[in-house]
């Protein structure tokens, strides 16, 4: 289908702006998701910091009230309140798990929260910093579980009480924060897939009227083609029949019987080639896969173009190989015809084309070689282009009409379809290659 690569593009562009922006979305919220947990996490350790800083305050407050009662409270009543105390520094703080305290003059670390006596302090060396007076927050291991600290100095009055760390397990909140990136993929996933289905059915509907419309372009085409060419045919037949006796014609009329008939058979050329263009977008053209004798087409085509080639001063040579390409005979030979025609027309008289064939790897080789003036740059990708014609980039002779720009067109496309490839090589003033290359037949 000739549009079938155009719907596929398409899809592809659209799929691929729609992933773009999905990507970008997913992005934004899965970096606002990571700071939102990371926001959240060091606000409940700055929470349970300043509760625990309070506690110890209060606790720091309670042991100088203490100590200027002396002899007021003994025995039992102290020994209850010192319990007591005890057992609320060990209660959970809000928003945090791990709980340690080194008050000012004291070398032990007190534990509470989940940590037990036997819970080495994560790190060390924050704490130390928080007794010359510096704040830090640090990621470290509890109980096997990593953790994010929060470390830093607690005054009163004035006065350094002491050190506090505290410290909240990251591995729920990882879990949660896993899921919802999974659960933002599996959406992404899904909306990719969405947008396939909807960019295939919109590029459907898109790409139809266009398909329509050149669908009733060819057929046009081609039934006027095929109902020109009889009109074509016979006066192609009588302006054959009048350039047989030319001396029975006046002389002014001569010239003009030449100039009929060398219309004629462009017009009829043109016919063909646009019933072949009609075919090929059609997919009605059936292609043999078939193992054709390169040398032996190389030779015969040779022999028949030569009178061609003389007329024009130029010299037609071939130098073959054997070697045998998987492809269809006349196709190939229209091929081969239609670059060597080319390739002769645009040779200054005096000029040489030369056809060789060659074997390379798992490939037949033709090329095609003239001693023209070669292609510009800025024509040579587009010479193989329907109805383009670079009339400038190649000599033509004087009054010489060419062809309509579809001889290479055509080839281009039948070399396709026979699973090849057509290359030129052209170089200003140093003449033109144009390179078949044919899948090679197996012996």
């Amino acid at each position: 289908m000739p549009f079938a690569s155009t719907r596929r593009r398409l899809v592809a562009w659209n799929l691929l702006v729609f992933a773009l922006v999905l990507a970008a979305m997913v992005g934004v919220a899965v970096v606002g998701e990571v700071g939102a947990h990371a926001h959240a996490i060091d606000r409940d350790l700055r929470a349970a910091f300043a509760q625990a800083a309070a506690d110890l305050a209060r606790q720091d407050g309670e042991a100088r009230e203490h100590a200027g009662r002396i002899g007021r409270r003994e025995g039992r009543g102290d020994r209850d309140d010192h319990e007591a105390r005890e057992e609320h520094e060990r209660r959970p703080r809000a928003g945090a798990a791990f709980v340690f305290t080194r008050p000012a003059g004291e070398a032990t670390v007190r534990r509470s929260g989940l940590a037990t006596d036997a819970t080495p302090v994560p790190d060390e060396a924050a704490i130390a910093a928080a007794d010359a007076g510096a704040e830090r927050w640090s990621d470290g291991i509890v109980a096997g579980e990593p953790v994010r600290l929060l470390t830093g100095p607690v005054s009163r009055e004035g006065r350094a009480i002491g050190a506090i760390q505290v410290g909240v397990p990251l591995a729920a909140d990882r879990l949660v924060l896993s899921r919802s990136i999974v659960i933002l993929l599996v959406t992404g996933a899904g909306g990719l897939v969405a947008a396939l289905l909807g960019s295939t059915f919109l590029a459907a509907r898109a790409v139809r009227p266009i398909e329509e419309a050149f669908d009733r372009q060819r057929r046009f085409i081609a039934d006027a083609s095929h109902e020109l060419r009889t009109p074509v045919a016979v006066l192609r037949a009588r302006s054959e029949l009048l350039a047989r006796d030319p001396e029975a014609l006046p002389p002014a009329a001569r010239e003009e019987v030449r100039r009929l008939e060398h219309d004629a058979a462009e017009l009829a050329t043109l016919l063909d080639e646009l019933l072949d263009l009609s075919r090929l977008d059609a997919g009605t053209v059936a292609l043999a896969s078939d193992a054709i004798p390169l040398a032996d087409v190389v030779s015969e085509l040779a022999l028949q173009l030569a009178p061609l080639a003389a007329e024009r001063g130029v010299s037609l040579g071939a130098t073959t190989a054997p070697v045998w390409a998987r492809a269809d005979l006349a196709r190939v030979r229209q091929v081969l015809r239609a670059l060597v025609d080319n390739a002769i027309k645009h040779t200054p008289t005096g000029g040489a084309v030369r056809i060789t064939t060659a074997r390379d790897g798992d490939v037949a080789r033709l090329e095609i070689t003239d001693d023209g003036d070669g292609i510009a740059p800025d024509h040579l990708p587009r010479v193989t282009e329907r109805f383009y014609r670079a009339d400038a980039a190649r000599a033509r002779d004087a009054g010489e009409r060419g062809g309509a720009g579809l001889g290479l067109a055509i080839a281009a496309e039948l070399t396709r379809r026979m699973h090849g490839t057509l290359q030129l090589e052209s170089a200003v003033g140093r003449g033109t290659t144009a390179t078949v290359r044919l899948p090679i037949a197996r012996e």
